[in-house]
């Protein structure tokens, strides 16, 4: 379970820092309020992810599926609403 939630982590963190990474590579500033949303829309797209692919694989016993699933939507929504207020706060 403990390798399902830090892959789960790591995919968090990497889609973040890949998309700054492929902004920057574009040379694309956003505005701060596209800057404080984009964390925001990446929850959203990470949640069916999550909840799709954790309970449908085959690494975790039928009954730590859903909640380890649900448990990476939480972590998507606090890391990337964290890194959305950061950046919200910041002037």
């Amino acid at each position: 379970m403990a390798a399902v939630l830090a892959g789960g982590v790591i995919m968090i963190w990497l889609a973040l820092s890949g998309a700054r990474a492929l902004l920057a590579a574009g040379s694309v500033t956003l505005h701060r309020n596209a800057a404080v949303i984009a964390p925001l829309l990446l929850a959203a797209l990470e949640t069916p992810l999550f909840l799709l692919a954790v309970p449908a694989g085959d690494l975790l016993p039928e009954a730590q599926r859903w909640p380890v699933a649900w448990a990476l939507v939480a972590l998507a929504w606090l890391i990337n609403g964290a890194v959305a207020a950061r950046l919200g706060f910041r002037t």
